[in-house]
C-alpha cells in the first residue's frame, strides 16, 4: 500500500514537472517574438501578399488615407477569406425613369453601359473589432472594374479591413477597399494591401498595434 502511494506521488511530481517546463518553454518562446518583422521577412512575404499601388488607367482620384477609410467605415473586422464568389451584376439604370429612355437610346446606338459587376469574397468574421456588429460570415466586395488595383484574396488568407454596409442591390453585402485593408502575417503581425504614408509606420507591427491605432480612431 505505501509502495502504491510512494509510486502515485513520484508519478504526480513527473507530471507537473512536465507541465511546468512546458509552460517555461511556451513563455520563452512568446518573450523571443520580435516586435516587429524584419525588412528581409517583409520583402519576402511581398511575394504572396501583394501591395496594389497603381490606379486605373484614365481615372483620376484623390487616394484616402487610411485615417479616412476608418473614420468612414460602419464596422472594422478581423476575418479569414473562405472563398472567392462568383461575380455579380446589377442595373445601373432604375426601370421607368428619364435615365432609362436615354438609356435605351444608347443601347439602340450600340453604346449603352448600364451594369455593372462586382468581385466578391466569402469572409468568416474572428473578431469584430469596431462600429456596428456583423453576421459570423459576411461577403466583401468591390467593383470588378479594379479587379488588378484592388486586392486578389485567396482562402485561407486572414485581413483586418474597414467595411460598409450595401444598400439596395447591394442588400447584404460589405464593400471594402486596398486603402482601408492589412493582411495578417505570421500570425500576429500586419502588412498593408498598398502602400502609404500609414503603412510606412505600421507595416511589420502587430495586430495589436494596428488595433490599438484603429480603435484611437473609432474614438475620436
Amino acid at each position: 500500500m505505501l509502495k502504491k502511494h510512494v509510486t502515485l506521488g513520484v508519478l504526480s511530481f513527473i507530471l507537473l514537472a512536465a507541465v511546468l517546463i512546458l509552460a517555461i518553454i511556451i513563455y520563452q518562446q512568446h518573450l523571443h517574438k520580435p516586435n516587429m518583422l524584419s525588412q528581409e521577412r517583409l520583402v519576402d512575404l511581398r511575394k504572396e501578399y501583394l501591395a496594389y499601388n497603381e490606379d486605373p488607367p484614365f481615372t483620376s482620384m484623390d487616394r484616402p488615407t487610411f485615417e479616412s477609410i476608418m473614420e468612414r467605415s460602419e464596422t472594422v473586422v478581423i476575418g479569414e477569406v473562405v472563398s472567392e464568389l462568383p461575380e455579380y451584376t446589377v442595373e445601373l439604370v432604375k426601370p421607368g425613369t428619364t435615365d432609362q429612355v436615354i438609356d435605351d437610346k444608347a443601347k439602340s446606338q450600340g453604346l449603352s453601359n448600364s451594369t455593372a459587376s462586382f468581385k466578391q469574397y466569402e469572409l468568416k468574421v474572428i473578431k469584430h473589432v469596431a462600429g456596428e456588429t456583423v453576421e459570423d460570415t459576411i461577403p466583401i466586395v468591390y467593383n470588378a472594374a479594379f479587379v488588378g488595383y484592388e486586392p486578389a484574396l485567396k482562402p485561407g488568407m486572414s485581413i483586418i479591413t474597414g467595411i460598409a454596409k450595401g444598400k439596395d442591390v447591394h442588400e447584404g453585402k460589405y464593400f471594402f477597399t486596398r486603402f482601408g485593408t492589412y493582411y495578417i502575417v505570421d500570425d500576429q503581425y500586419v502588412l498593408s494591401a498598398v502602400d502609404d504614408g500609414f503603412s510606412k509606420t505600421m507595416n511589420g507591427r502587430t495586430l495589436d498595434d494596428l488595433i490599438d491605432r484603429i480603435l484611437e480612431i473609432f474614438e475620436r
